[in-house]
């Protein structure tokens, strides 16, 4: 292996290793309430903007009449892989519904990366919406404790479902249905 080989591996190793306990620190922070954030309450999801690898804003407040689907994921973790055929799937499948699907990445990686990593790597069209949550923003407003997990906001700006479902697509199915009346 070359030297210049060796240190781009090494970098990525290091880079890896920072995400996960970058992430690691945010969900022990978050599960013992050291990070402020907001609790979810039956005023409504709390708003975030982002902007997708596409380059669009996407901005929850002005999605009220449709559907949003959301998912914390991490570029390069094996089960996040698993979910976004389902969620690419979803987001053709309930389209006609008015239903948005976005993946809100907590990896760090830039969009061009993101966009690599999920548009070419997994292949997911440009229905998913993909975003990095900076900073982890999002993750902390909605006091998120595990990579995977997912919400689904009504077309009223509730939130009508979260959770883990990997593994069990239909329990996702079955919320995104429920939320688009379906």
């Amino acid at each position: 292996m070359t030297r210049a080989r060796a240190g781009s591996v090494l970098r990525r190793v290091v880079r890896c290793k920072l995400v996960a306990v970058s992430v690691a620190a945010v969900i022990a922070a978050l599960t013992v309430g050291v990070v402020a954030g907001r609790a979810i309450d039956s005023g409504g999801a709390p708003s975030f903007t982002v902007t997708t690898v596409d380059g669009k804003t996407f901005a929850l407040a002005g999605q009220r009449g449709k559907v949003v689907v959301f998912d914390f994921l991490q570029a390069g973790c094996s089960s996040c892989a698993e979910q976004v055929p389902v969620l690419d799937k979803s987001a053709a499948r309930f389209a006609a519904k008015r239903v948005e699907v976005i993946v809100l990445d907590l990896s760090g990686g830039s969009g061009s990366a993101l966009r690599s990593y999920y548009r070419g790597k997994l292949r997911a069209s440009k229905r998913l919406l993909i975003a990095a949550d900076k900073g982890f923003k999002v993750a902390q407003r909605y006091r998120v404790t595990a990579v995977g997990t997912t919400y689904v906001v009504g077309r009223d700006g509730r939130v009508r479902w979260h959770g883990l479902w990997l593994g069990k697509k239909n329990t996702l199915l079955r919320a995104i249905a429920q939320a688009a009346g379906s």
